[in-house]
């Protein structure tokens, strides 16, 4: 399949900045390539470059195999269209004049538009839900409302390559998922979009391909699960993300994770199970404690909290039992820990291991809601589970989430906070 546009080499300075250097890109017929990378990394000179507002320094760009030195403005307005971050404010022009602005291109000289260019940019209007604001003047319109014009005027000039510069920045979540809906509905039929984003989700989504820019330099390119990875975007966007899928659409998801609290002197072992250890965990992250997590099973929700955290913690497949070697490297973690948290789960066969680890802690604090109660669920030989888990409670203290967070903030800021105890 041969490219419809392509860079090659393409360099860019102005100045002493560097804001492209060494480009390559190629996009395909039915194509959404998403552009993305933190502010400045050169998304927008690399999309001015490529319909030809700038001359690179180095390299070429090809539309259509051909140099696009060698097609007039007009012949590249045919084959190209633009939208991007400002339109026309300084003018009075009514929302349908911007839009109906986008059938120039396919104007022969000399020729107006008349009742059919009227009847197009109207239909784009109402494609993009504004056809009631098609007399209002631009200028006037929200920031919202003047990036669906401007898409609307994309739609009119019917270009077979869409390049669009932040298109979504200013649009709620429903009329960004409707733009960028359409355009991969007109990319099916054949046209082909490279669009600058910054919302990483939205781009895992609609793109069949995700290009990331650092500094002017492309650093990776490829499916959207190839390129939206903790290693290129932590080096890109310099914060902590955890990656995860979209239950419904199966698409990457990217969330930043706030980054620890200021370092405290305190190491925190965390013993946990079905997600029970998520809500505590994140508030000693917060506090900046030390944290180490306990045996969690494969697919547990602490084992993929623990891991979006960089925490370090053991796991073990699916559904098994503690194996010998796993419980000594648990108990080897809860002797270095200066506090151990017991969190409130179910205990059973493939996890009762990790009461016995629990044991050898120098200061333990069990979790439960209905503090000093001691209720838990137990499945298995559940009499001598519930004899191992009440002896505990009766050794240390049995807390509430609240009276926990309490009580480590006592350890940090070295101010004394009585935690009751569940006595049983």
């Amino acid at each position: 399949m041969k490219p419809v546009l392509s860079a090659h080499n393409l360099s860019y300075s102005v100045g002493e900045a560097r804001l492209l250097q060494d480009v390559n890109l190629d996009v395909n017929p039915g194509e959404v390539v998403g552009l993305i990378g933190p502010n400045g990394a050169g998304k927008s000179t690399l999309l001015r470059a490529l319909i030809g507002f700038i001359r690179p320094e180095q390299g070429t760009v090809r539309l259509h195999g051909l140099p696009l030195s060698g097609y007039s403005a007009r012949e590249r307005s045919r084959q190209m269209s633009y939208l991007s971050r400002q339109g026309p404010d300084q003018f009075s022009f009514r929302a349908r004049d911007v839009v109906e602005m986008g059938s120039y291109a396919g104007l022969r000289w000399g020729r107006s538009p008349g009742t059919r260019e009227r009847e197009a940019a109207l239909h784009a209007l109402e494609q993009v839900g504004l056809l009631k604001l098609a007399d209002r003047e631009f200028p006037t319109l929200s920031e919202g409302e003047r990036q669906l014009v401007l898409f609307a005027r994309i739609l009119v000039q019917n270009a077979p390559v869409m390049l669009l510069d932040e298109p979504t920045a200013n649009l709620d979540i429903g009329h960004e998922h409707t733009l960028l809906r359409m355009v991969r509905t007109l990319c099916d039929t054949g046209r082909s979009a490279v669009i600058a984003l910054h919302n990483l989700n939205s781009a895992a989504e609609y793109c069949k391909r995700l290009v990331l820019i650092e500094s002017g330099r492309i650093t990776a390119s490829g499916r959207p699960d190839n390129v939206l990875t903790r290693t290129h975007l932590e080096r890109a966007y310099q914060t902590d993300v955890r990656i995860g899928q979209n239950e419904t659409t199966g698409s990457i998801t990217v969330n930043s994770i706030p980054g620890p609290g200021n370092r405290r002197n305190l190491k925190v072992h965390v013993i946990g199970g079905a997600g029970s250890a998520v809500g505590i965990t994140r508030f000693l992250h917060r506090k900046g404690c030390t944290i180490t997590g306990g045996v969690s099973h494969e697919l547990d929700s602490d084992a993929k909290f623990w891991a979006a955290l960089g925490i370090d913690f053991l796991q073990v497949p699916a559904f098994s039992e503690i194996g010998e070697d796993t419980l000594t490297l648990a108990a080897g973690l809860v002797r270095e820990a200066d506090l151990t948290i017991l969190c409130a789960f179910p205990f059973g066969h493939g996890n009762a291991a990790n009461l016995d680890v629990a044991e050898q802690a120098h200061e333990l604090l069990i979790l439960d809601e209905n503090a000093g109660l001691c209720r838990r669920a137990f499945f298995g030989d559940a009499a001598e589970l519930e004899r191992k888990f009440r002896r505990l409670a009766k050794t240390w203290d049995m807390v509430s989430y609240e009276e926990a967070c309490d009580y480590i903030n006592s350890l940090t800021s070295k101010v004394t906070v009585t935690v009751t105890r569940s006595g049983g």
